[in-house]
């Protein structure tokens, strides 16, 4: 009784450090990071509209840099979306807190290199942690 007491004791205390680990842990700083992908966003959206499952495997948790043009701007949620050539996807690229300053100097129908983290693909391409690969 009391060595299975002590085994759950000890399960709970290694699970509840891990949970403190992955909570304070900081995302990938993009901005220290080799990318692993230069694709075009048209050639992006058309991989993962092609096949989702192996383009999940191939980008996802990757760093890309994608070149594209700006469809929109949101200064507010620091996001720019990436026009993909296709009507109803779009790639969404959110930027670090201080990426307005980067922002600010772009508009919409710019092509842009962009270089973040994918995240994966909901309705959209999501892109994490972005930054713009060569600031003008």
């Amino acid at each position: 009784m009391k060595k299975t007491l002590l085994i759950i004791l000890l399960v709970i205390t290694i699970t509840g450090i891990y949970g403190v680990y992955l909570f304070n842990k900081k995302p990938v700083d993009t901005r220290d990071q080799n990318a692993n992908f230069e694709i075009s966003a048209a050639d992006l959206v058309k991989e993962f509209s092609a096949n989702e499952e192996a383009s999940s495997k191939k980008y996802v948790d990757k760093i890309l840099i994608v070149t594209g043009e700006i469809k929109e701007i949101n200064m507010s949620a620091s996001t720019l979306f990436l026009d993909g050539s296709d009507p109803l996807i779009t790639i969404t690229c959110s930027f670090y807190t201080d990426g307005n300053d980067q922002l600010k100097k772009l508009k919409p129908g710019d092509v842009i290199e962009v270089k973040g983290k994918c995240t994966g693909k909901l309705i959209d391409i999501v892109m994490n942690n972005c930054i713009l690969a060569n600031p003008q």
